[in-house]
């Protein structure tokens, strides 16, 4: 797709080509009747009431093609998403890998016992626990604890623990929303995680009036299950539900499941560092490497383990390249993945894993990009805060300023392909569309955004950045930035 989106094809004969809506739609053989055009969809019911922001240009000339609003601030969710995966693949560098560590604070004897802790420290990969294999094991997990079986290791006498302070106790998400905390899209953000920071509790009915079957991913003895749910009738109220119990690690589940039903709810984990723990922990005695000691976690400022300096290093799980991470977070827009890579910003370039130190390092890049920023508010790395501002004008100048870098080709690539995959699956599919845009998409509520690149019928490459806030139909108002989007594919 970077080649088809570089190369020009031969026009096609405009002749041939007719609006998607009919032939009542002008043809838009220029900027003016183009603009016309879109301008006539913001008019319709359902997209009407919202406010639109609207930049289209062609790089090739820096010509402007449509313009609605360009400088006004607007909330731009998830489309935010690129400016923090910009900054990082810019300022780590495509081949950037993330490094985790398993340290010991004290010496291995010759009887293969550790006279200490074992430290697992954290430095901000948010995919430990991706790809699984066929046995469900985590690979990054696996081979740490080869490694240590490699070294002759065969007890543990102290703790295992889980060290997370690469970055800063959480904080600076002021524009989150007490329920988003509580919820996957909110998960606590922290340099040793897993599974997304949050456990799933799964439940299948059993018998009439007996307990549910329960099941927990990832699947460690860590948490204790209370389980006080039963199976119901086929036509009983679901009633069931789960949570985890403040400052335990006892998951408590209650009600009743109607025997025809499954259930499965995810609880956000409090302390993410100590559950990796306690996974690896189990990964070890898998191995045949006994731990005497208990399973705890390490934070910023704490000095448990000792001064950090005098641990040795005894195995290293270095991530894939950047990129792969990018794209989960771009195609996917998985928000405590973008949340992670802005506070690894913040720790590689300032030495401070902080919110703040990694939305330095970004307009620190965007100075450098000559991008003005004037007019924009960053808050955060995934574009959930509502104290975000971005305009179209400045988005559209980023994604230009990208085509010109040597590692353009690798980021188009992280954004969603219409009708083909990510969050652009199922929009924008019809042949004629499908796979001519990489964009990153944007929902909030009230919030629908999208903005990226589009390769035209004609072999035209244009950049574009549609934002639309106060809106009041989500689906109408997607509907039409797709019908803008199919619209400058088919006829420009």
């Amino acid at each position: 797709m970077f080649r088809r989106f570089l190369r020009l094809c031969i026009p096609l004969a405009l002749a041939a080509v007719l609006l998607p809506l009919g032939a009542s739609e002008a043809r838009a053989d220029g900027p003016e009747a183009l603009q016309t055009t879109i301008a006539r969809y913001l008019k319709r019911p359902g997209a009407r009431s919202a406010q639109w922001g609207i930049s289209i240009l062609d790089p090739s000339d820096n010509k402007v093609l449509v313009e609605v609003n360009p400088d006004k601030p607007f909330l731009p969710a998830s489309v935010l998403k690129v400016v923090t995966t910009a900054a990082a693949v810019e300022k780590l560098g495509p081949g950037f890998r993330y490094r985790t560590g398993v340290y010991a604070n004290g010496p291995v004897g010759e009887d293969g016992s550790l006279a200490g802790d074992l430290i697992l420290v954290g430095r901000g990969d948010p995919n430990l626990m991706a790809p699984r294999d066929e046995a469900g094991q985590m690979p990054a997990f696996r081979e740490l604890a080869d490694r240590l079986q490699e070294l002759g290791i065969r007890e543990v006498c102290g703790d295992v623990i889980g060290d997370d302070s690469y970055f800063s106790p959480r904080g600076g998400e002021k524009g989150w929303t007490a329920r988003e905390l509580r919820t996957r899209y909110g998960a606590p953000v922290n340099a040793l995680s897993i599974n997304n920071n949050v456990v799933w509790v799964t439940a299948r009915p059993s018998k009439y009036k007996k307990a549910v079957i329960v099941g927990i991913e990832p699947a460690t003895s860590h948490f204790r299950i209370r389980n006080r749910a039963v199976t119901g009738s086929r036509k009983a109220k679901r009633t069931i539900s789960a949570r985890l119990e403040a400052g335990s690690d006892t998951i408590v589940i209650s009600g009743t499941l109607p025997s025809t039903r499954t259930f499965r709810q995810h609880l956000v984990l409090e302390n993410p560092a100590e559950t990796a723990a306690a996974v690896f922990g189990e990964e070890l005695e898998r191995r045949g490497i006994s731990v005497r000691g208990e399973v705890t976690s390490l934070h910023q400022g704490g000095g448990e383990a000792g001064p950090r300096g005098t641990w040795t290093l005894l195995a290293e799980h270095r991530s894939a390249p950047l990129v792969r991470a990018l794209e989960i977070i771009n195609k996917q827009s998985q928000n405590l993945h973008a949340e992670m890579l802005l506070r690894t910003l913040g720790a590689e370039l300032r030495g401070r894993g902080t919110n703040e130190a990694g939305l330095e390092v970004v307009q620190e890049f965007l100075v450098e990009a000559a991008i003005d920023s004037d007019r924009i508010r960053l808050d955060d790395g995934c574009g959930l805060s509502r104290e975000n501002l971005l305009t179209p004008r400045f988005q559209t100048s980023l994604l230009g300023f990208l085509l010109g870098r040597p590692y353009f080709g690798l980021f188009y690539d992280t954004l969603a392909v219409s009708g083909t995959d990510g969050t652009l699956k199922n929009r924008l599919s019809a042949l004629e569309v499908k796979g001519s845009i990489h964009a990153k998409t944007g929902t909030l509520r009230d919030v629908t955004t999208l903005s990226g690149y589009i390769t035209t019928r004609s072999g035209r490459n244009l950049v574009f950045s549609i934002f639309a806030n106060r809106v009041t139909s989500t689906e109408r108002v997607k509907r039409t930035i797709d019908e803008i989007c199919s619209l400058l594919v088919k006829l420009y």
